[in-house]
């Protein structure tokens, strides 16, 4: 699966102290704590981990965490670091 050009991190990585400035007085606590999730998901602030391959043991190289991974009780999500080439 390809990830697309842009995502959501990027521009409230790009944008998001400007956008909390201008509307910070209507911005619930759970917002932030939403944004802040989102702009720090795969990136160096959330560790990475290995990628490698089932089979033959292949190194695909370093991935840095999602903000899912290690949340299955909280969204049903395994986000695990094997491939199969």
């Amino acid at each position: 699966m390809n990830r697309p050009a842009v995502e959501v991190a990027d521009i409230l990585r790009a944008l998001g102290s400007r956008f909390i400035e201008r509307h910070q007085s209507w911005l619930r606590v759970q917002q932030l704590k939403v944004m802040r999730a989102i702009s720090r998901c795969r990136t160096a602030a959330l560790g990475g981990h290995i990628d490698k391959c089932l089979r033959c043991g292949k190194d695909w190289g370093l991935s840095f965490n999602s903000c899912l991974m290690g949340s299955i009780s909280l969204w049903g999500v395994s986000c695990g670091n094997l491939r199969v080439c």
